[in-house]
């Protein structure tokens, strides 16, 4: 079973038509999922919208968390929550394509431990970006290659075998929870799917410069696991 985790934060404009749209698509390719949303208390309603539907849809689980607590903690707590053999990490804005949920979760089935929503590698792109916005990913990017030789180890979209994470100590710290993922993680096969990353048009950006610093803060705890197998920083407050 898949375990989708989607963490929202004032996404009241999108998250019925995303739901719809993905319960359509794990019908039409026979997958058995359940989808979590972790919200941070969104003053839009955004979670309390999602708590009913839950009610006439079982395969949707709400988290009502009592504040905004980060991406990357949002998206661990739904790890814990998770009950699928397979995780996936996903946003609620359709920045990243529905559709492309099926493909990654057929690379799991054909043997891959780790999927990776990639949009560096031959066949993905970005639209609608202002050219800061491409020069920071960019740099979130370079700066992580000395962990990884994947295309795109920033990704916000990846999927998992649960074992992967099984055992390990996964830091809240920054937005890049995928990172964190794939320098601590247990996997053998990853692949890269191509997918064409869409600026959103509903809601605004959650990332600031306390985002980023923490990125940076993220990066330093890596250093350290890699020399010791320890984090110890602590996020921007």
């Amino acid at each position: 079973m898949l375990s989708l985790v989607i963490p929202t934060y004032n996404e009241g404009n999108n998250i019925n038509r995303l739901l719809a749209e993905l319960n359509r698509s794990f019908k039409e390719n026979k997958i058995s999922a359940e989808i979590i949303i972790v919200d941070d208390n969104s003053p839009d309603g955004t979670g309390e919208m999602c708590k009913r539907l839950s009610k006439k849809q079982k395969n949707i689980i709400v988290i009502q968390r009592p504040g905004k607590l980060g991406l990357s903690s949002a998206v661990i707590d739904g790890f814990r929550k998770a009950k699928g053999d397979v995780i996936g990490v996903m946003d609620a804005d359709f920045s990243h394509p529905v559709e492309i949920i099926a493909k990654m979760f057929a690379e799991i089935n054909n043997g891959a431990d780790l999927v990776i929503g990639s949009r560096y590698t031959s066949g993905g792109g970005i639209k609608g970006w202002p050219f800061t916005r491409k020069i920071t990913s960019w740099g979130a990017t370079t700066l992580a290659l000395p962990f990884t030789r994947l295309k795109d180890p920033v990704s916000g979209l990846f999927m998992f075998r649960s074992s992967v994470i099984g055992g390990i100590e996964l830091s809240p710290i920054g937005y890049k929870i995928g990172l964190e993922v794939i320098v601590k993680g247990k996997y053998k096969k990853v692949v890269e799917v191509p997918y064409v990353f869409v600026n959103r048009k509903v809601g605004k950006t959650k990332l600031n410069l306390k985002e980023y610093a923490n990125y940076l803060r993220q990066l330093a705890g890596l250093i350290i696991f890699k020399v010791s197998g320890k984090i110890k920083i602590r996020s921007v407050t």
